[in-house]
């Protein structure tokens, strides 16, 4: 059994409006409410998430990847599919790994987790855990497979703004970036051109909670330079990357 003062002291820091509740529950039902609240408050954030703004953006980018004009409605079923998909991705994306939510450190270390684990036809735990889920989510003989890449966000930017949005992604899956990150990205910089294949550009990878690569390609006779992210993250991640290109195409932002 826990310690219902200590149960109720980690519900408040997550913010529960009853953390007594909560943790009167899980000491006298026995059941893990503290795992179940900290679960249901990273789905909250999620689902508060897809604002206006993320709409424009999948709005946008559905029509990057070539989704022309179409009735209404045709449009509408569209953009729900592509809202369910992120939400379902989302969900296993946050079954997968429940250190990816926004808690401070000190305050994750002292919150259970949890894992999807396979059961015997008659409910027993097997104890092989169904990890990573949303790996598999668009490969092509999965179900709920979409076409497409693992595409986060791509567009172009200004040059002055590249490390910002370096630092800024690096801040966004929790990774480290220091000066010595700049100057690979600096030095190959120049030797790259928009108008070869992607795969042509340079690639860097941001290792954190999560890993993303950031591939850029500079505008020859330009002061743009074309970015693109990949890899594998929640919707809300996914949102916030999308969004925070849009703002280094659109401003130029000064060093702090």
């Amino acid at each position: 059994m826990a310690d219902v003062d200590r149960l109720r002291r980690l519900l408040a820091a997550l913010g529960a409006e009853d953390p007594e509740g909560w943790a009167a529950s899980e000491v006298e039902e026995n059941l893990p409410q503290l795992a179940r609240y900290r679960l249901l408050r990273a789905l909250s954030q999620d689902i508060e998430a897809w604002d206006a703004a993320a709409v424009d953006s999948l709005r946008d980018g559905m029509k990057a990847e070539g989704a022309g004009p179409t009735d209404p409605v045709a449009e509408t079923v569209r953009i729900a599919r592509a809202v369910a998909r992120e939400t379902v991705f989302s969900v296993l994306y946050r079954l997968s790994d429940p250190n990816s939510d926004d808690l401070p450190t000190e305050l994750r270390q002292q919150v259970p987790g949890w894992v999807l684990m396979e059961t015997t036809p008659a409910g027993e735990p097997t104890h092989r855990v169904l990890n990573a889920l949303y790996e598999d989510l668009d490969t092509p003989d999965s179900p709920a497979a979409a076409p497409g890449d693992r595409t986060v966000a791509k567009g172009w930017i200004r040059e002055t703004n590249l490390r910002a949005l370096c630092e800024s992604l690096a801040a966004e899956v929790g990774y480290d970036f220091d000066d010595s990150d700049w100057l690979a990205i600096d030095t190959a910089l120049p030797h790259t051109d928009d108008e070869q294949p992607r795969s042509a550009w340079y690639a860097y990878p941001l290792v954190g909670r999560t890993r993303v690569d950031l591939h850029v390609a500079r505008s020859v006779g330009g002061s743009e330079v074309s970015v693109s992210v990949r890899g594998t993250v929640d919707s809300r991640t996914r949102i916030r990357v999308a969004l925070l290109v849009d703002v280094m195409a659109r401003y130029a932002i000064a060093p702090g």
